[in-house]
């Protein structure tokens, strides 16, 4: 094959020109002369079998060179003003939404999409890739159906070829040339060369692009595995976030990348990249509104190209922030049943893509089973640490608790005390006086809990100082209550019953604020009776006034002291074990034993409760004279 101007060379002088007695007609002997030598040029290249097929297994070899679209598309671009000598040309193909898109040129500004050159040609391209068929104009100017084409009346061009690119029967682009100065630079066999290339630029197109897609398979795949990494490398939330976040701004190449979080009926920048990251973390997105709030509320991705007329854009952040957001992609963080949030992405270069969300969602999906397990690890750890705390919290009130029960001749005590959860607002105690004296506490805050462990023992450090220091009964529990009441948090209260013993005379005084009256057993009369209730719960009032009740006891009697969590214990059926029950059952072991009486109460209570968890602490004491 011969090199072009060679050729030309050996063709000029060989061509006589005409004796011209206007320019205008020199110039036009001129072209003419153009005209013929390129032609002899042409045909002198291509014209001969070995050299037609030395060009195409030459341009065979070049597009086999590369893999790259890009570059491929600018071989074939490169090779077609190469054999048609044309001035200017383009490349278009059809994209995944089946538009056609500028992607080769050469004298064309192909950043430049819709510069005058290109918006003429559109309709001349659009009319090639209908039919499937090559048009050849020698003269634009003089063609009608360019014209009509085109929609211009004096086109600023002359020679124009624009010709399909088929992959079998399917259109993928086309292949546009052109000169403004000279009529007739191409021909028929233009055409058909062009077209021929086309179909091989065709394969090669095809094969960069598979090349391509899978080549972004690959890193895709490279992507989700360096996440399937860092999402499993640490049950740490925020280093989960971040990990996930900085990979998929960098997948994207995109200006900013954020978390959201659901926390409510909004959702709030949880971790955010790039620009104005700082600045948009304060900002809350109500469920609903923005696209963000969209993608949660309809547990699907989605993406916009120009998000500033995106009727669902939420444009408070970019006020708020100063950034400008022109495209956005988000994905939501859905587990099964519900969406834990949405990651999002703004500004990729060239836009976003259905492949980028696809990807995104893939990367969103698997960020939020590992989001939930980080975020179910701190609760397992937090809980944890309750637990130990709560634990020990029991074990330091198990020891306010009194871990044997008096030995006083003639005298029997015997006492129980079970928590319905970790720690207890029941309390009961034995407090030591000067001989013979004794006295007796049982309490029940007024709420569950933490809060009512801490109260409790607050109660019974008051109550116990109180009585220590000599006072009457009443006296000193009205003293505990001023103390209490100074102390107590809002609604908290206790009811507390105190009985001060005379172990010598068997004497009681009892003084009853607010707590379940006791039970008074009488052996002379074998009777079982409820005691008068009196007062209010300490930590109501400070002015509160106190009475107290005096009795004795002889040999037999018992006084048996109870906390409402007994009476009020319940069955899988929600009935309340009750008052009757407990009578009942004391009076069937009223000669036994205090302890084997204890024993049976609470033996009774759990068959009558079964299953069912208890709902509140149960405390039971009882002082039996024996002698």
């Amino acid at each position: 094959m011969h090199d072009r101007s060679h050729s030309g060379a050996n063709i000029i002088p060989r061509v006589m020109l005409p004796l011209c007695k206007r320019p205008a007609d020199f110039v036009g002997s001129i072209e003419n002369l153009l005209r013929r030598a390129r032609r002899a040029c042409y045909n002198r290249r291509v014209t001969s079998s070995p050299d037609t097929l030395a060009l195409f297994d030459r341009i065979a070899q070049t597009f086999n060179l590369s893999l790259d679209l890009d570059d491929v598309l600018n071989r074939v671009m490169d090779e077609v003003i190469a054999v048609t000598c044309a001035e200017r040309g383009l490349i278009m193909l059809r994209g995944a939404d089946g538009q056609l898109a500028l992607r080769a040129a050469r004298g064309v500004d192909q950043h430049d999409g819709t510069s005058a050159h290109l918006e003429s040609v559109l309709s001349l391209v659009e009319l090639v890739t209908r039919t499937n068929a090559p048009q050849l104009f020698a003269d634009a100017r003089q063609a009608p159906d360019f014209r009509d084409s085109s929609g211009m009346v004096d086109p600023p061009w002359r020679s124009v070829l624009c010709v399909p690119i088929q992959l079998k029967d399917r259109n993928i682009g086309v292949i546009y040339v052109d000169h403004h100065l000279q009529t007739g630079v191409f021909s028929e066999q233009d055409a058909e060369l062009l077209t021929a290339l086309g179909r091989h630029a065709a394969i090669a197109i095809e094969n960069a692009r598979l090349f391509r897609a899978m080549d972004q398979q690959l890193a895709s795949l490279q992507l989700l595995h360096e996440i399937s990494v860092d999402l499993t490398s640490t049950l740490d939330l925020d280093a989960v976030l971040i990990a996930t976040l900085e990979r998929v701004q960098h997948a994207f190449a995109a200006e900013t990348a954020s978390i959201l979080i659901v926390e409510g009926d909004e959702l709030v920048f949880k971790v955010a990249l790039g620009a104005k990251a700082d600045e948009v973390k304060p900002f809350r997105v109500p469920l609903g509104h923005g696209i963000a709030g969209w993608v949660a509320q309809n547990r699907r991705g989605t993406f916009t190209n120009d998000a500033r007329h995106d009727e669902r854009f939420y444009a408070a952040v970019d006020k708020g922030t100063g950034f400008v957001t022109n495209m956005l992609m988000a994905a939501p963080l859905a587990l099964k049943d519900h969406v834990i949030g949405v990651v999002e992405v703004s500004n990729k270069p060239g836009g976003f893509t259905d492949a980028d969300l696809d990807l995104l969602s893939t990367i969103a999906a698997s960020a939020a089973i590992a989001i939930e397990n980080a975020r179910l690890y701190q609760i397992a750890v937090e809980q944890g640490r309750i637990e130990r705390e709560l634990q020990m919290a029991r074990e330091v009130q198990a020891n306010f608790i009194p871990r044997d029960t008096p030995h006083i001749p003639g005298w029997e005590f015997s006492a129980d005390w079970q928590s319905a959860f970790e720690v207890s607002g029941d309390f009961y105690d034995f407090i030591y006086g000067e001989q013979p004296q004794l006295g007796i506490a049982i309490g029940d805050v007024a709420d569950k809990g933490m809060a009512a462990a801490l109260f409790m023992t607050l109660t019974r450090t008051v109550v116990r100082t109180s009585v220590l220091h000599g006072r009457d009964a009443a006296d000193a529990i009205s003293a505990a209550n001023r103390v209490i009441c100074a102390d107590a948090a809002a609604g908290m209260f206790v009811t507390l019953c105190y009985a001060q013993l005379h172990c010598g005379t068997g004497e009681v005084q009892l003084v009853n604020a607010g707590h379940p009256a006791p039970l008074l057993y009488r052996a002379d009369c074998d009777q079982l009776s409820e005691l008068t209730p009196h007062g209010l719960p300490l930590g109501i009032s400070d002015t509160a006034q106190f009475p107290d009740e005096r009795l004795a006891l002889n040999a037999g009697d018992f006084i048996l002291f109870y906390t409402d969590g007994l009476t009020d214990a319940l069955n899988a059926q929600g009935e309340e074990f009750g008052k009757s029950r407990l009578l009942s059952v004391i009076h069937e072991h009223r000669h036994d034993a205090s302890q084997s009486m204890v024993d049976a109460l609470r033996q009774s209570l759990l068959e009558f409760i079964g299953a069912a968890a208890p709902v509140d602490d149960m405390t039971v004491v009882i002082a039996r004279r024996t002698a």
